[in-house]
């Protein structure tokens, strides 16, 4: 019992650092935000926060898989009613991070420095590799998992560009995401008609909704009640 107790406290410990982490780091930015700002907000000793994660760049790294999590449960939910096409249902993945990265600037911030910092960006790019042989392993029969690890990594930087470049009035959520899709599949040499596919099929999902419901899924789960997260105004 006494080990269940000792888990169960450090879960908690980790949470109130995750909560407070989370908040600085939409708030202020990630490289802006300190330690000891995490301490002041949890309202747990730096010491005892360096004692468990010895760099800010770990607690992004729990907080974009706790993300990059959501999001696949979110997306898979949805897609997989519509179809068993492992490909459509990666790319809906995908779109949907757009969609999150799309809520405001503050969590457009959040995710590329997730996609940005080395450890959080290579944990990031082994989760697409693996999605990606997982997806293409019946078209591409030579492809071993290494060929789409070094193919991901330019497919992860479209990714990040895309994400980079807020939307306006010309250049839209849904142009952004159809554009995505198409750079991602021409990575591959799909043929235009799995291209016209894929945006047909993503064209049938509301994910300015999934979005919302994948943050807040996210947020519940850390028991912080806030929507700071969802677009000004709302």
């Amino acid at each position: 019992m006494a080990n269940i107790r000792s888990e169960q406290a450090t879960a908690e410990l980790h949470r109130k650092i995750l909560i407070a982490a989370t908040t600085l780091f939409m708030q202020k930015g990630f490289e802006r935000t300190t330690f000891s700002d995490i301490a002041k907000l949890s309202g747990v000793p730096k010491s005892k926060i360096l004692y468990e994660f010895s760099s800010k760049e770990e607690i992004l790294g729990l907080l974009v898989t706790r993300f990059l999590d959501g999001v696949t449960s979110a997306s898979d939910a949805v897609s997989k009613k519509l179809t068993d096409d492992l490909v459509l249902i990666f790319l809906a993945n995908e779109v949907l991070q757009l969609y999150m990265a799309e809520m405001n600037e503050d969590m457009r911030n959040l995710y590329l420095a997730g996609y940005s910092m080395p450890k959080t960006s290579e944990e990031v790019l082994k989760r697409r590799a693996n999605m990606m042989h997982e997806s293409f392993s019946e078209t591409f029969k030579t492809f071993k998992l290494k060929d789409f690890y070094e193919t991901e990594i330019a497919s992860m930087g479209i990714m990040r560009a895309y994400m980079t470049i807020p939307c306006d009035m010309y250049f839209t959520i849904e142009g952004k995401a159809k554009r995505l899709v198409t750079m991602l599949l021409r990575i591959y040499k799909a043929e235009d008609e799995k291209i016209t596919e894929a945006i047909e099929f993503i064209e049938k999902i509301d994910f300015a909704t999934v979005a919302k419901e994948a943050v807040q899924s996210v947020f519940d789960e850390l028991q912080i009640q806030t929507k700071y997260p969802f677009p000004k105004g709302e």
